[in-house]
This record gives structure tokens, sequence and C-alpha cells, in this order.
């Protein structure tokens, strides 16, 4: 049938819709296109192409003040390509991006998140194939065979403290010990610890895990949004301890001098931030320029004054070196991320207080 032959109601649609679906198969021809051209001339290409863009948009669950170096150090490397920085709290990016794919009308280039849930986003054909020469310094757990996703950091779960209020001693040896009487009506945790909640229950096992969630959950706890702000609220002694925060936020405060540090409680469980360009993407040539320098050596060294640990084999931080020799291991993260969902209705049932 001829677009003249069709309904008026599904003209507009096709209209609105149509330079939709074309903008997400040009995004990864556009893409693909580089990856065949010698390396000086393939940055010569897309250097032109973002530069023609301007601008590189990109969405962001990562701490505005840990944001901001990242898109200046791009903005002095790349001089008249701006990088807008996006601020999206916890899952929330998921939302964003998916109801603006639904509607036809993608605003970002970039996304980085640190909430697995992202992965289930793979189906839905939102994330862009991008191999950037970048992703040779990256361990193949750290990224996807397609060039779909790259963990561009890692977060260290652990249980943090108040040494004020707690003796070293008493800190949890393993994660069962947040049972103990002691911690009763003493702990916090993240309204959204989703991630951490599914990484524990394929440690214990899945009845095993659930059976342990319920009897923290008798431990009276009180749920806060956001880790840094919770780990804040234990230095400034509201808590004796977190049940679960990343490790930077820890090191960070303890350097500025409060009284937290984390409790050794092997094994630590690493989760990792992802990067993606969207298949959407409004800038592609400028997304991918700013990924390629975020996965660079550069912005992984920005990464680490930011007090995280990077991703890339070549740049080591304060929290690798202090966990060398540690149990440190990767959950699997797919089976969280498809998962998401179910874990995070199944969380908030347990836990009826994080709603």
């Amino acid at each position: 049938m001829s677009m003249r032959n069709l309904p008026a109601p599904l003209i507009l649609v096709s209209l609105l819709f149509a330079p939709f679906e074309s903008s997400a198969q040009t995004v990864e021809a556009k893409l693909a296109a580089l990856e065949k051209l010698p390396p000086a001339e393939r940055q010569q290409k897309l250097l032109e192409g973002a530069k023609t863009e301007g601008e590189a948009i990109i969405y962001a669950n990562m701490d505005v003040t840990a944001m901001k170096p990242l898109t200046d150090g791009f903005m002095k490397r790349y001089p008249g390509i701006k990088a807008t920085s996006v601020h999206i709290s916890g899952a929330a990016i998921i939302t964003r991006v998916e109801s603006e794919t639904r509607a036809g009308r993608s605003l970002t280039d970039v996304v980085l998140s640190g909430q697995l849930g992202v992965l289930a986003l793979l189906d839905k054909k939102i994330f862009g194939r991008y191999r950037s020469p970048e992703r040779e310094f990256y361990r193949d757990g750290a990224k996807d065979k397609d060039g779909l996703w790259t963990a561009y950091m890692n977060n260290v779960m652990v249980s943090v403290y108040n040494t004020r209020q707690v003796k070293k001693e008493e800190s949890p040896r393993s994660v069962e010990d947040l049972l103990k009487p002691r911690w009763k009506g003493k702990l916090a945790m993240d309204s959204q610890s989703y991630v951490w909640f599914g990484t524990i229950l394929q440690h214990l096992g899945e009845e095993a895990g659930l059976r342990f969630m319920r009897r923290l959950n008798e431990q009276s706890l009180a749920h806060q949004r956001g880790r840094r702000l919770m780990s804040q609220l234990v230095a400034a002694g509201e808590f004796d301890m977190a049940v679960e925060t990343n490790l930077n936020s820890v090191l960070s405060l303890s350097r500025q001098g409060a009284p937290l540090w984390f409790a050794p409680a092997p094994p630590f469980f690493l989760t990792p931030s992802l990067v993606f360009v969207n298949a959407n993407a409004p800038h592609p040539f400028a997304g991918a320029l700013f990924t390629d320098y975020l996965l660079s050596e550069e912005g992984q060294k920005i990464i680490v004054t930011t007090n995280r640990m990077p991703a890339h084999t070549k740049v080591k931080s304060p929290e690798s070196q202090l966990l060398e020799g540690q149990d440190v291991r990767m959950p699997d993260i797919f089976d969280i991320g498809r998962r998401y969902q179910a874990i995070g209705n199944r969380y908030r049932e347990i836990f009826p207080g994080a709603r």
C-alpha cells in the first residue's frame, strides 16, 4: 500500500516514526564505517563529524562533581565540541532512556550507568554498536564481543561503619554478621540496593539468600536514597553502620577526616558502571568521541582523581591497591541485569521500608 492510500492518522504516525527509525539505522552505519579506515584517517573523520555536530549529550548517574572533571577534560582536549552531562539518579536513568526511545525522541548520545538493569535494554535495540579502539585495553569481562557496551569503572560494594561508635573488632567479618543482635536498629540501607541484593542471592543461593534478606529486614533497618548520602549519615553518627555502599565514598570521606572505615567482610564484590552509545544518538560522532575519551588512559586517570576504580588495565587506583590479594569477585552481571525488575520487586517486597 502506498503512503497516499494510507488513512490520515496512519500517515501521521508514519511521518513521525520513519525519520526516527532511519536515524537508528544510520547511527550504527556511520560508526561502523569508521572501523574500515586506517587509525589516523579514522580519527580525523570522527573529529570532523564531532565538530560538525558540536555537542555530545551524556546521561549519567555518576555524581555531578565526578562528571565535571571528565567533561572539562574532554572539552579541553577537543575545543569547539561541547560535552553536556545530565545527572539522572539511580534506576531512573533506565526509565528515562527507554521512555525517550519509545516516544521516538532520543535526546542523549551516550549513557553512563551503574545500574545493571540497563542491560535489559539490550533486547530493545537501544544500545548502538561502537567498537572504540580504546577497548583493547579492557579485559574480556569488561566489554561485550559485539561492541555494545564497555565497563569504564568498577565500584566495590562494602559495609561501612562509624569508627567512633563501632570498635574494629565488632565490625562484620562476613555478610551473615549483619544479623547479630548488636546491629538491630543501628543499620542504614539504600532504598535501591538491587545490585547488592541480586549479588548476595547469587553468593548464598536463591533460597538461603532470601532467608538471609528476611532476617536482615528484622534488624529494623532505616532506608535512605543514595549511597554517598548514607555514608555521610554514618559519618555524622546517625547510624552505626550502612549495609552496603561504594568503597570509593568511604575512602574519599575518610581522607577528609570522617570517622569511617569498611568492614573486612570478604568476598568483596565488584559492580561495573557501563558506557554505551545510544542507537538513536542525535550526535553520534561526538558521542563516540566522548566514549573514546572516557575509555582512554587520560580519561581513566581522571576517574582515579574522583576516587573511583577505573577498568583500564594500565591505570591503577587506591581501591585496587588496597584490595590487592583480597578475595574480590565479579557477580554475574547479565543475570542481575536481565532480572533487574524482578529483583527490584522482590527487594521492595522483603524490605517494605524501602518503598
